[in-house]
């Protein structure tokens, strides 16, 4: 790579990680050219050389913070739990899985959930999340005697937003794994009659 190359592909990459950094702070639609010139110590000129519009420019923040969240692919899903049979098991699998999934890419996360209206790219996002964490739930439920209502409480106690309370409350990864994996190996496993009736 030639000397200007490299000095636009790394112009580049500092405008994507400041519009990337604001879009965590402020919002994808909060988030202004000038605030991403100002960030990435740029000229907003430059910003637009680069990035003409924000079909451009989201898209490739997209893709950076799709990267650093990894998620799994849906049809890979139920090879995560090949042979783990019992209850405790598989959901110890799906909750680690999950809360791993948000400790590398929270930050990533979190624009995306909010505002998925901001642009095609990031409604793309949401659903590739939302069709992972499904997967991901589909396959640790799979031979369990797992209910609608059995299905709705597993998929919110493994969302972004339980991982988030549990951290804020001094919980680090590997006690807020073991603490909702018990008590959703707790729920599938009690008796019939002591469950909650399904309205």
């Amino acid at each position: 790579m030639t000397r200007r190359a490299s000095a636009v592909a790394q112009t580049r990459r500092r405008i994507i990680e400041a519009t990337r950094e604001l879009h965590a702070e402020r919002g994808i639609s909060a988030t202004s050219w000038d605030a991403i010139a100002a960030r990435a110590g740029v000229g907003v000129g430059t910003v637009y050389r680069h990035f003409p519009s924000l079909d451009e420019l989201v898209p490739a923040c997209g893709e950076v913070s799709m990267e650093i969240v990894a998620l799994p692919d849906p049809d890979d899903a139920p090879n995560l739990f090949e042979g783990l049979r019992t209850p405790d098991e598989r959901l110890g699998r799906l909750v680690g899985e999950t809360f791993a999934i948000y400790e590398r890419g929270a930050r990533e996360l979190r624009p995306v959930r909010r505002e998925p209206h901001a642009h095609p790219s990031v409604a793309a996002a949401a659903e590739a999340l939302e069709a992972s964490l499904s997967a991901l739930v589909d396959g640790a439920l799979e031979p369990l005697d797992a209910d609608p209502q059995d299905r709705a409480v597993v998929r919110a106690m493994i969302d972004l937003g339980t991982w988030e309370a549990l951290r804020s409350a001094g919980l680090d990864t590997a006690a807020a794994v073991a603490a909702v994996s018990e008590m959703l190996a707790t729920r599938m496993t009690a008796p019939a009659s002591a469950r909650p009736a399904s309205p």
